[in-house]
């Protein structure tokens, strides 16, 4: 499955920024590259870089579904089970980057990777924009793989952010991928 996602995604890659191009905003909208959008928007789903998070009201509030929160309450969610949520995303362990074909962004309280209302991140539109560049950049030159059985062996640690570990004791924090040159 990943090999036949990475085919999709560099045969959009090849078609409307191929080698050559330099990766611009306008080249990589949602619209311009409908399936990089959606295969970043599946990895901060089931990946998000803070899996967990909480915080405490300093007034009486009302969230959007009408739930009242006194003041000092605190609150906490977990995008990492958020993103998992079958009743929000049938087959939410696949991958499936085109439940997000047609682009339409979700609601912030939905979606909470980037967090929600007045300290929702200033920088989410650059983040997403610096993500796909990467990528572009990477993927006009080069294919990957896994390097053999690290696959068996990924995990993810329980800290603050997100970090992935490739050794069920934590005590690596490498990925081992395996560049293949394009040709």
């Amino acid at each position: 499955p990943t090999l036949k996602l990475q085919e999709k995604l560099l045969a959009e890659v090849d078609a409307h920024c191929p080698l050559g191009t330099t990766p611009t905003l306008k080249l990589l909208t949602p619209s311009a590259m409908p399936y990089l959008h959606g295969v970043l928007y599946e990895t901060l789903r089931l990946h998000p870089p803070v899996p967990s998070d909480s915080k405490e009201a300093y007034a009486d509030d009302v969230w959007p579904d009408g739930t009242k929160i006194p003041k000092g309450t605190v609150c906490m969610w977990l995008p990492y089970s958020m993103g998992r949520d079958p009743s929000v995303y049938p087959e939410p362990e696949m991958v499936k980057p085109e439940r997000w074909i047609p682009f339409t962004a979700p609601a912030p309280q939905d979606f909470p990777v980037f967090q929600v209302g007045p300290r929702i991140c200033l920088g989410m539109d650059m983040a997403i924009f610096e993500a796909k560049l990467v990528a572009v950049s990477l993927l006009q030159k080069y294919r990957f793989t896994l390097k053999p059985g690290e696959n068996e062996k990924i995990t993810y640690a329980p800290t603050i952010t997100m970090s992935l570990c490739n050794s069920k004791k934590q005590d690596s924090h490498n990925l081992w991928l395996i560049p293949h040159k394009r040709a």
